[in-house]
């Protein structure tokens, strides 16, 4: 009895997801020390302070700007609240913020193969979702604890919503739709870019149904209506904290076209070769690149769904080839004028990945396609083995040397060492490692204090935006510690010299702290010192 190819096609799916998940839980139970332990310990934060301190989802909170409050203009916090929620079941872990991305990831290849099965064939959806499970960036960013990949889930959950409403015209399709880009656009704003597709689609799908009438509009114009208002409203509260509390930080701010001049961008070529370095050697690579490249410039050849829910007039799929070229374009908007933040925090470059998908796996049908006319199907099935696992084993090499790379082990043990040696309520200034900024030594020593030098900061030197990457004089950062140890510092942390470019580059500031403070613990990657209650001028 011959098997139905849904059927096949369903059990293929569910190889693929498992895949996936291996593949996002290999070493689950690493702390944040890999490329991004930055932006991850900063959201570690936010969890562990609605789990600890404040469980109000406005009010996202970080522990690396003294005692508090420390609220930031932040994205809706579905990920921390959600893993908040976990830690007072399965108690505060690393995994269980890495799990709750995963989880979201899995359900977003699910969520693509169907919005590609409904704008292509199943096929093209089945390599599609292959491509995407084993998507190098995808792989590392899906298992880190960020936002990113809940927001791309979502916003393809949306995506598919809308199509389906716009082939069957039935409305619970269309709610589902605008509750999930409410969702998607809310926990992370750069989903917005996935509108301009989407409304290429429904030009597309109602101009071939005859059905681009005003009333038919109206109807999806309201449901935009009720998307942008909540996020509009969010994110003026958002700011709203920015610019009320202490440390006066909005995400993603200062990084965008208008923060500069159009000629220092040029003058940096537009930062396409940090681009071009993120997607060759960890993002993409190579072999997809070569895929995407295919799929780009060869059209899909496909025949329609002929299933029977689909043979009524108002069900026939409608294809939609250019749906993913309009993606990019949108993805290239975003990087007109955002160009500077995508390569500084490269995570948020997640929402171009669907899109490289579905065009590597178009390339990828089109090479099978040549292969099966030149050698037969095992020909065909060979090529395509061969290329996913060619992939597959790059990415994997790329990975381990960039990203998941232990880069900042030191701040992290020297945060469990002063979780060690001090009481809850002291209050730590660090410098981790590659510099000011890092807030991972603060979030494992479970305390509360500054990363050295603070980005925002009041104190004798005025309220002044304070750069982590930026150069400072010593000077002004030895003003800087002393108004720190005058706020109540108690303790400072600094990770070795070898791996601190803020301590290579200030001498006198490692001198002034080497006379001042007193020496307390040293190990050959990082020391600590405490700060005399006798130079603290001025009670916390």
């Amino acid at each position: 009895m011959k098997i139905p190819i849904y059927r096949n096609t369903t059990y293929l799916l569910i190889s693929i997801l498992v895949v996936a998940a291996i593949l996002r839980v290999i070493n689950i139970n690493q702390p944040f020390i890999d490329s991004f332990s930055w932006r991850q310990s900063s959201t570690a934060m936010m969890a562990e302070n609605f789990y600890r301190r404040n469980w109000n989802i406005f009010y996202p909170e970080v522990s690396w700007d003294g005692p508090g409050p420390s609220y930031n203009g932040r994205e809706f916090q579905t990920v921390t609240y959600i893993t908040a929620f976990l830690y007072t079941l399965l108690g505060q872990h690393d995994w269980v913020g890495r799990s709750v991305v995963v989880l979201f990831s899995l359900w977003g290849i699910f969520a693509f193969y169907q919005l590609v099965s409904r704008i292509w064939d199943r096929d093209r959806a089945l390599m599609s979702a292959a491509i995407l499970a084993i998507f190098p960036g995808n792989i590392y960013l899906d298992r880190s604890f960020l936002p990113d990949p809940a927001m791309v889930a979502l916003v393809i959950t949306s995506f598919w919503m809308l199509i389906a409403y716009l082939q069957t015209d039935r409305w619970y399709y269309l709610l589902l739709a605008t509750l999930f880009a409410i969702w998607g656009f809310l926990t992370k704003l750069p989903g917005l870019i996935i509108g301009i597709p989407m409304l290429y689609t429904i030009l597309v799908v109602l101009g071939h149904r005859g059905l681009l009438r005003p009333k038919k509009l109206i109807v999806i114009g309201v449901a935009a209506i009720s998307i942008l208002l909540p996020v509009i409203a969010y994110y003026l509260w958002a700011r709203h904290l920015a610019l009320t509390y202490p440390p006066y930080h909005f995400a993603g701010s200062g990084n965008w076209l208008w923060d500069s001049q159009l000629r220092e961008w040029w003058q940096q070529k537009y930062f396409f070769p940090k681009l071009y370095n993120h997607i060759y050697n960890w993002l993409w690579t190579y072999p997809i690149m070569i895929l995407v490249a295919i799929g780009f410039f060869l059209p899909p050849h496909y025949t329609l769904p002929t299933q029977e829910s689909e043979e009524q007039s108002s069900n026939v799929a409608v294809p939609v080839p250019g749906m993913f070229h309009w993606w990019i374009l949108a993805f290239a908007i975003y990087y007109f004028i955002g160009a500077q933040q995508l390569v500084a925090n490269p995570s948020n470059l997640n929402i171009v990945n669907p899109a490289a998908a579905a065009l590597a796996g178009n390339g990828l049908m089109a090479l099978a396609s040549f292969a099966k006319r030149v050698g037969g199907s095992s020909s065909t099935l060979a090529l395509i083995t061969a290329i996913l696992l060619i992939i597959s084993g790059i990415g994997y090499k790329q990975l381990n040397k960039s990203c998941y790379y232990p880069w900042a082990k030191d701040g992290y043990e020297l945060g469990i060492a002063l979780q060690q040696i001090t009481q809850p309520s002291d209050l730590v200034v660090t410098i981790a490692n590659r510099g000011g900024g890092d807030p991972v030594a603060i979030y494992y020593s479970q305390r509360r204090g500054w990363v050295f030098p603070p980005q925002r900061y009041q104190g004798s030197i005025g309220k002044n935006r304070v750069g982590w990457e930026d150069k400072i004089k010593d000077d002004t950062l030895i003003v800087l510690l002393k108004d720190l140890i005058i706020l109540g510092a108690d303790w400072m942390g600094i990770v070795k010299y070898d791996n601190n470019q803020i301590a290579k580059d200030n001498p006198k500031l490692v001198a002034y702290i080497q006379k001042t403070l007193e020496l307390y613990q040293e190990t050959p990657n990082w020391v600590i010192y405490r700060i005399p209650p006798k130079i603290k001028t001025t009670k916390r």
